[in-house]
């Protein structure tokens, strides 16, 4: 296999044979396995990691990163925050798993024999039969903590079909609060999918104002508190250079209230961040953003046939209808 550099993955000709291995993987969450997420993630979550990312001969690849602390020495994924990025990626998934196998037991005489990290994993998925069986000769597998969930809708039926498939209840306190933002105004305003550097930049810089003003910032919790505002940042020119952002802001008048980001890959929508102004909870604006979404969505990209939430939190059960679970395999050395 050949070893690649967080830099050479993350060059627009690499990135895009990387992606088209992600999407030819069943089973694994597509958006999250992407270089859209994992070079972020790589970059800005935990900074200073060595890469050990490979390109198998068959076009496949295995995306690992060397964790280490004052003790201990490991390798995991690109994103292993949330364990949403599986590192196994490609077809077909059991010469693949062999490849990587064999390019672990070549790295023991560099970094020793290592602990491995593998997420993403669909529960009972070939892919993890695959990269279980490949790692068992040298190896002790098991499944480390619980299942990573989280919540899709479909857009079958465009949002007439996902409407019809929302509680009654549900269904009113959505419509009445779609009359309130009318009656006081509220519009929309979507940015192009597609824009330069420069562009990106201004667009992200202008979230991050309306950001800083929520709740959340309030509280300690938003953007700026944390290294989610990096991971963003590099994420936002990276979907908007493959023309596959999705970003749009809420306005009373001259001025943002809202906003709602997410990019788009394959046939899903991936949610990524929205947030409202403080003090105007009344207006239901996170709701309002999301069913614009799902309205534009249905006209512009009539191919989009999943809505990804992310995490499966207890709020987003009423917007999603599937839970999608995948688990992470613990490797020790034997």
């Amino acid at each position: 296999m050949e070893a690649l550099s967080f830099e050479q993955l993350g060059s627009e000709a690499e990135a895009r044979a990387f992606d088209r291995a992600v999407l030819a993987s069943p089973g694994i969450d597509h958006f999250c396995s992407s270089s859209d997420w994992v070079v972020p993630a790589a970059l800005a979550l935990r900074p200073g990691r060595a890469p050990f990312v490979r390109r198998g001969q068959g076009g496949g690849y295995l995306a690992l990163a060397v964790g280490r602390d004052h003790e201990r020495t490991w390798l995991e994924p690109l994103e292993a925050m949330w364990g949403m990025a599986c590192p196994l990626l490609g077809e077909p998934a059991d010469a693949l798993a062999l490849e990587a196998a064999a390019e672990l037991a070549a790295s023991a005489g560099e970094l020793g024999a290592v602990p491995v990290l593998g997420c993403g994993f669909a529960p009972g998925s070939a892919r993890l039969d695959a990269w279980a069986r490949a790692l068992t000769p040298r190896y002790r597998c098991g499944l480390g903590g619980s299942p990573t969930e989280r919540m899709v809708a479909s857009l079958a039926g465009g949002v007439d079909g996902w409407l019809s498939r929302r509680g009654a209840g549900f269904r009113r306190a959505l419509l009445r609060a779609v009359r309130r933002g009318e009656r006081e105004g509220l519009s929309i305003e979507r940015l192009p999918e597609r824009l330069d550097a420069a562009a990106a930049d201004a667009a992200y810089q202008r979230l991050c104002a309306v950001d800083a003003a929520t709740w959340k910032a309030r509280e300690g919790v938003g953007l700026g508190a944390s290294e989610m505002i990096d991971f963003y940042r590099v994420m936002v020119p990276r979907l908007a250079a493959r023309g596959a952002l999705r970003l749009a802001f809420a306005r009373l008048g001259e001025r943002d209230v809202a906003y709602i980001l997410g990019g788009v890959l394959g046939d899903t929508y991936r949610g990524l961040q929205f947030g409202y102004l403080a003090g105007l909870e009344r207006l239901s604006l996170g709701n309002l953003c999301q069913w614009n979404e799902l309205g534009a969505l249905a006209e512009t990209r009539p191919t989009v046939q999943r809505y990804d939430l992310g995490a499966a939190y207890d709020y987003k059960r009423a917007w999603g209808e599937q839970v999608v679970s995948t688990v992470t395999v613990i490797a020790f050395p034997r």
